[in-house]
């Protein structure tokens, strides 16, 4: 089997967890080639008796202009869109009713409400929850008291998420003084509404630099208010915090499904939990060992990517097999487009 995925400019992590990382695991299976391309490359030809699976990363379409669309249905390719984000927030793919799920044979996505929401627009759709390709071994800190606690805020467009916080979040460092320190990554209006010196702003970065700089964290401030969009993400960010040892502190928005409160993490409802959550973080160094390990032991039992790689083979292998039944139900969906030309 070849397996080609095209993806988007690199915006944060986005390519390495739902398309490099993935690529490079099942490239490892037996009988699996995978290639991964961008603007201005090449894809490349499967080889005779190589069944031939194509991977579109958000791939939004115009109908009017779906050539490399159409010539890779023509030329017999599985035709998969990958999403893992609310595909609201693109206007084309509203103004286009969604032609971009409805024209491929399926749609792989991050999060089973992202696939309930998907299936409303085509039927075939494989759910393959973000999961990690390093877990790194745990280092237990020294015993002691430690120096000035860390706190980890690093994400896109979050302003409406940690706006109804941030009077709570200033009120707890004013209390901790020095005693506690922010990173910031990429939200300079998050960093810049921080009142106290003891910060520091790092623009978006590199996947790896971003775990390194969650890894030196001791707390990382999870905040999803809760709206159709955040419904539909996924639970990355958690993971992220549990395998580089950093306790999350989270809404219940999306992390509910993943952390078990006060086992793995902490869970906040409102701005007054969260300011009270945060408080006992900082002041119980007992406690952010205890949530730290149990959340290591998680990802590292549950989320390594190599142990899900196995049902997304299957899934493609399903499809292959049911090539010609798609193709032709890919079609029906489309009949309100009669300009588009088969």
């Amino acid at each position: 089997m070849l397996i080609q995925f095209f993806t988007l400019r690199p915006v944060a992590a986005v390519n390495d967890i739902r398309v490099h990382q993935p690529a490079a695991a099942l490239a490892r299976l037996p009988g699996v080639r995978c290639h991964v391309f961008g603007a201005g490359q090449a894809m490349v030809q499967p080889e005779p008796g190589e069944d031939s699976v194509f991977v579109w990363q958000r791939q939004i379409l115009d109908p009017a202009r779906a050539d490399d669309h159409l010539r890779l249905l023509r030329q017999g390719h599985l035709v998969i869109s990958e999403w893992d984000d609310d595909p609201r927030i693109w206007p084309q793919v509203l103004n286009t009713n969604y032609f971009c799920l409805r024209a491929s044979h399926a749609v792989q996505t991050s999060t089973s409400a992202l696939g309930s929401f998907i299936r409303q627009h085509n039927p075939h759709v494989g759910v393959f929850p973000n999961q990690l390709a390093s877990i790194p071994p745990r280092v237990e800190p020294e015993d002691g008291p430690g120096g000035p606690v860390t706190l980890f805020f690093g994400a896109l467009n979050r302003e409406p998420d940690w706006q109804p916080l941030i009077a709570e979040l200033n009120a707890v460092l004013k209390i901790h003084g020095d005693r506690v320190r922010v990173t910031v990554v990429h939200d300079r209006a998050f960093f810049d509404a921080l009142e106290t010196r003891q910060k520091t702003f790092h623009a978006t970065c590199p996947h790896d630099r971003y775990r390194d700089l969650l890894g030196a964290a001791d707390i990382a401030l999870l905040p999803l208010e809760d709206s159709a969009k955040n419904r539909l993400k996924s639970d990355l960010k958690f993971i992220e915090c549990a395998a580089e040892g950093t306790v999350a502190l989270a809404s219940p928005v999306v992390y509910e499904g993943t952390i078990r409160h006060n086992e793995t993490g902490l869970i906040f409802r409102t701005p007054r939990q969260f300011g009270l959550k945060l408080r006992a973080l900082i002041g119980d160094r007992s406690l952010r060992l205890r949530l730290s390990r149990a959340a290591h032991a998680y990802v590292s039992r549950e989320r390594r990517l190599e142990d899900h790689v196995t049902p997304r083979i299957d899934w493609y292998r399903t499809l292959l097999d049911q090539q010609a039944q798609l193709d032709a139900a890919m079609r029906g969906r489309c009949l309100d487009i009669p300009a588009v030309r088969w």
